[in-house]
């Protein structure tokens, strides 16, 4: 296959996701992304990297372009270029988009790609302080709240926009909740093994809550919306993680063997309003641009920031269930911003191999209207 043209996946791995305030906390997003890069690349077969491209959403604290400090600290040589990607929840499948462009252009190396966030250790700011302030009360702003959950374009958080695209769409309480509960069954069911990196100070994902009921999950209240339908158990886990992975061109394999290739790519946008729609648009353009339809895709990764979410897209997709987020999602693993579109991808390649091969696709909505959408086959 070394002759072969195209772009391909040789490795793909995460960390196991911590809870908000779990195991991972301290940690950073730097340190999860160098344990993530350095439990990948300690595959002798592998070939070495020339640059890296990460997502990171919060990169407050934690120095400047991190890309380029994983690369070095991950032992990658001085002559490695990186840059660090913030496309908020797309970020870690901007940075593979990204890479898989570079290569097609003639990339001289191979390019490690993916994405970490320490939701626990976002910081809160103090504005103004540089000049100092001669009285009152000061308000210290939350990154996590303000540069990540809340839309500077509608002026709403991002659950807000959900429950208004809920109601739009038909999506009721019952059918989120239901579809939160099978999250966690099927993360809990899954073997994540094969995908899997390790870290020392967690061994499997924390999120998951095995037995969870949509029965148990009606008696939740809403967050954001008197009478809403939007709660702590059918909206996505806060958490911290890092996925990363290893692309080529046909020619820069060596003796690795690609687990799949990468076949296209596709990104829309919406109406801020609408932004958990923006899958819908993104899926139709890449499927389109390929000559394929819903029927050819054997499973669907689509990022479930909201229960709800998944089901506008689903239905108006038409997406079978039974082929869509097998392993779960979100809901149950958890959300780390900057990390999940390459988490997502991750899986996506590691269930596609364990049920024998096929292509897939991975795709997420982004807050401020956008969408991004991934082709793979596996090999």
């Amino acid at each position: 296959m070394t002759g072969e043209q195209g772009i391909f996946i040789l490795a793909a791995g995460r960390l196991p996701l911590g809870r908000y305030g779990g195991s991972l906390a301290g940690e950073g997003a730097v340190g999860l992304g160098l344990t993530a890069i350095q439990g990948l690349l300690a595959d002798p077969v592998l070939p070495q990297p020339g640059k890296v491209i990460w997502g990171m959403a919060r990169s407050h604290t934690q120095g400047m372009n991190p890309a380029r400090t994983l690369a070095l600290k991950a032992g990658l040589p001085s002559d490695a270029s990186a840059f660090t990607v913030n496309m908020a929840c797309g970020s870690g499948l901007q940075a593979l988009i990204l890479a898989a462009q570079d290569l097609r252009d003639g990339a001289p190396r191979p390019i490690l790609a993916g994405g970490s966030e320490a939701m626990s250790d976002t910081p809160h700011l103090m504005p103004g302080l540089r000049w100092g302030f001669r009285m009152g009360h000061r308000i210290l702003p939350d990154v996590m709240h303000q540069d990540g959950l809340r839309c500077p374009v509608t002026g709403l958080l991002m659950g807000e926009t959900i429950e208004r695209l809920a109601a739009k769409r038909g999506i009721s309480r019952a059918d989120a909740d239901a579809w939160a509960a099978d999250s966690h069954r099927r993360a809990a069911e899954a073997d994540f093994g094969p995908e899997t990196l390790p870290h020392p100070k967690l061994g499997q994902d924390e999120c998951i809550r095995p037995g969870t009921t949509a029965e148990g999950l009606s008696r939740l209240d809403p967050v954001f919306l008197a009478g809403g339908q939007v709660t702590a158990g059918n909206a996505s886990a806060l958490s911290d993680g890092a996925s990363a992975l290893l692309l080529a061109r046909g020619d820069q394999l060596g003796d690795a063997r690609p687990l799949a290739r990468i076949l296209g790519w596709a990104e829309a946008g919406v109406d801020p309003m609408d932004m958990g729609e923006a899958p819908v648009p993104a899926v139709r353009r890449l499927l389109a641009a390929r000559g394929l339809t819903i029927a050819d895709i054997a499973l669907w990764e689509l990022n479930e920031a909201f229960s709800a979410q998944v089901l506008v897209c689903q239905r108006q997709l038409g997406l079978p269930p039974e082929r869509l987020n097998t392993a779960g999602g979100a809901v149950a693993l958890g959300h780390p911003i900057g990390a999940t579109g390459a988490r997502i991808v991750t899986t996506l390649v590691h269930q596609l191999r364990a049920q024998g091969g096929g292509l897939g696709v991975a795709t997420l909505g982004i807050g401020g209207g956008l969408g991004l959408a991934l082709l793979v086959e596996t090999l």
